[in-house]
């Protein structure tokens, strides 16, 4: 997402699913992070899982795509800024 600053990530190819994970910042209400986040996995091919997209104060929306390839991204906001998570597991070869 635009402006955000990684406070952390991870990727782990050793095997053919990749696990990834990144933690961000940035300042802009949840919704706008959930929206960019939604529309950039329907862009890669995600499916957006049906259910609950919150958990206490915390949004969560998980996303499957093909036989197995998941992503989950939850986001909360404090004063004014969201910090979000992105935790994936793809396949080794569509990270990019």
């Amino acid at each position: 997402m635009p402006n955000t600053s990684v406070r952390s990530s991870s990727v782990d190819k050793s095997e053919a699913v990749a696990t990834v994970a990144l933690v961000g910042t940035v300042k802009a209400p949840p919704e706008g992070v959930v929206d960019y986040y939604k529309t950039s996995m329907e862009a890669q091919g995600f499916k957006l899982v049906p259910g609950p997209s919150a958990v206490g104060n915390v949004t969560s929306l998980d996303f499957v795509r093909g036989d197995g390839e998941t992503v989950n991204v939850s986001v909360r906001q404090k004063e004014g800024v969201s910090t979000f998570t992105i935790g994936a597991n793809v396949a080794a070869g569509s990270v990019k």
